[in-house]
């Protein structure tokens, strides 16, 4: 499965929803879009959390980052606007994770709202 930028975030801060996420992930097989590390790695610079490259390093060991090819990108550029007539503010960043998803033929584990209701979602409430 791929985990979204969503899920790792709120693994790391302890988040309402993070013992689910740990149910939800162990033993499986992880995949985390490099794009993930941007997204959290900002998320760790706005928030001044200490040793960020511990947390970047806890992606790293624990699921396999995979990097992005132009297939990939032309399909989330295709597929936005119909992205968005469902989720209204969709971000290009969470196309792309999407369409890696769906390219690597894995459900994407999120609790983004963005996601909600789309196919092929592992939707964390």
């Amino acid at each position: 499965m791929l985990l979204d930028s969503w899920v790792w975030i709120e693994f790391f801060k302890k988040g309402p929803r993070a013992e689910a996420i740990g149910e939800l992930i162990v033993g499986c097989d992880l995949f985390t879009s490099v794009l993930s590390l941007a997204e959290v790695s900002f998320w760790l610079s706005r928030n001044g959390v200490d040793a960020p490259e511990t947390y970047l390093n806890r992606i790293r060991k624990n699921s396999t980052v995979l990097l992005l090819d132009e297939a990939v990108a032309e399909h989330a550029g295709e597929s936005l606007p119909g992205l968005r007539a469902r989720a209204k503010d969709l971000g290009m960043i969470d196309a792309l994770i999407y369409a890696q998803a769906q390219s690597s033929g894995m459900p994407l584990v999120s609790g983004d709202p963005h996601f909600k209701g789309l196919d092929d979602i592992r939707f964390i409430e």
